[in-house]
C-alpha cells in the first residue's frame, strides 16, 4: 500500500501536464463544494412575490428575484354574441317591419324562479294597506265589574265580561294596523325583471312595436285589433285578453297615446304601464307584453349589467 502511494505521487505531476487537470483537484472535497456553491447562479423562487423580503427558510438563504412576470387573472370569454335578434312588428296589423338587435344579458338571461318569487312577494306586500284592526279588552264596550264572586260557586274564576273567552268580548292577539313592507336588494329586483323579460322572449310572448299610436279612441276597434293580431282569445272562449301595454311615457299620458288610454279603459285584462315603473308581478300576470322602441331602449339601459 505504501509503495502504491509513492508511485501515484510521482506520476501525478505527469498526468497534470498531459491532461491539463485544474489545480482545484488538489483541494479537499469540502472546499470544492464551497466553490461550486459560490459559482452557481441563484435560482428564482416562486414561494414569495417579488416585493417580499422574507426568508424562505434558515438554510435557504436570501430569496432570488423572479425573472418572469406574475401570473395574470384569466377571464373566460363568452362564445355567444352580446345581442340577439327580435322582430319589430306593426302595432295595428302585427306584421314584421324590421329586425332589431336586443341585449342578450336582458332578454336571454338565466331565468331565476327563486328571485322572481322573492320579488313578487315583496311587491305584493308593498300593496297591502295594513289597516286591519281588532278591539282589545280595553276597547270593547262593557262593564269592568267582577261578574261573579271569586269563591263559593265551584266554577272557574272570572273578572270582567270583556275578557276574550266571553261572547262579545275582546280578541286576543288580534291584528293591529301595521305596514307589511319588506326590504329587498336592488340587484335582486333587477335580476328578477331580467328573468321575467327573458321568459316572455323565450315563450314568444314579447312583442316589440315601433309605436302605439291609434287613430280612434273606440273600445270596440281596439278589441277587434287585439283579436285580429292574436293577442286576445276568441269570443267563444269567454275569456278576457291578457295584455300589458308598455309605451314610453315621459309624462302622465302623452297626447299621442291619449286614444290608446281611453280605448283600453273598458277592456278587462288590458293594462298600460310606464316602463320606468315596470313591476315583475304585473308583467308576470299578463300573457303578452307589448313594448315600443323607446321603452325597449329604456329597459336595456336600466337592466344591462355594468
Amino acid at each position: 500500500m505504501q509503495h502504491t502511494k509513492q508511485v501515484a505521487a510521482r506520476l501525478l505531476p505527469a498526468f497534470r501536464q498531459v491532461f491539463g487537470m485544474p489545480q482545484a483537484i488538489q483541494r479537499c472535497p469540502q472546499q470544492i463544494r464551497g466553490l461550486a456553491s459560490e459559482s452557481k447562479p441563484s435560482e428564482p423562487s416562486v414561494l414569495r412575490p417579488i416585493t417580499s423580503k422574507r426568508r424562505i427558510a434558515p438554510s435557504a438563504g436570501e430569496i432570488g428575484t423572479l425573472n418572469w412576470p406574475l401570473p395574470q387573472a384569466v377571464r373566460a370569454v363568452n362564445p355567444f354574441p352580446e345581442t340577439i335578434q327580435a322582430w319589430m312588428m306593426d302595432f295595428e296589423t302585427n306584421e314584421p317591419v324590421d329586425i332589431l338587435d336586443v341585449q342578450r344579458s336582458v332578454f336571454a338571461a338565466p331565468i331565476r324562479s327563486d328571485l322572481v318569487h322573492r320579488v313578487v312577494t315583496y311587491e305584493r306586500n308593498m300593496k297591502r294597506q295594513g289597516t286591519h284592526n281588532s278591539r282589545t279588552r280595553s276597547e270593547v264596550r262593557g262593564s269592568t265589574r267582577k261578574v261573579q264572586p271569586q269563591k263559593g260557586l265551584g266554577m272557574a274564576r272570572h273578572g270582567t265580561r270583556r275578557a276574550p273567552q266571553f261572547v262579545g268580548g275582546a280578541r286576543a292577539h288580534g291584528p293591529v294596523p301595521r305596514s307589511h313592507e319588506t326590504q329587498i336588494q336592488r340587484k335582486v329586483w333587477l335580476m328578477a325583471l331580467r328573468s321575467v323579460l327573458s321568459a316572455k322572449y323565450a315563450q314568444d310572448q314579447l312583442v316589440i312595436v315601433d309605436n302605439m299610436e291609434i287613430d280612434s279612441h273606440k273600445t270596440g276597434e281596439l278589441s277587434r285589433m287585439l283579436l285580429v293580431n292574436g293577442w286576445s282569445p276568441l269570443a267563444s272562449t269567454e275569456r278576457s285578453p291578457s295584455v300589458m301595454l308598455m309605451p314610453f311615457m315621459d309624462e302622465a299620458v302623452p297626447s299621442e297615446l291619449r286614444n290608446l288610454e281611453i280605448a283600453s279603459r273598458n277592456i278587462p285584462g288590458v293594462s298600460i304601464m310606464n316602463p320606468s315603473d315596470a313591476e315583475v308581478y304585473e308583467i308576470l300576470r299578463h300573457q303578452f307584453l307589448i313594448l315600443d322602441r323607446k321603452a325597449l331602449d329604456l329597459l336595456e339601459g336600466i337592466l344591462k349589467p355594468m
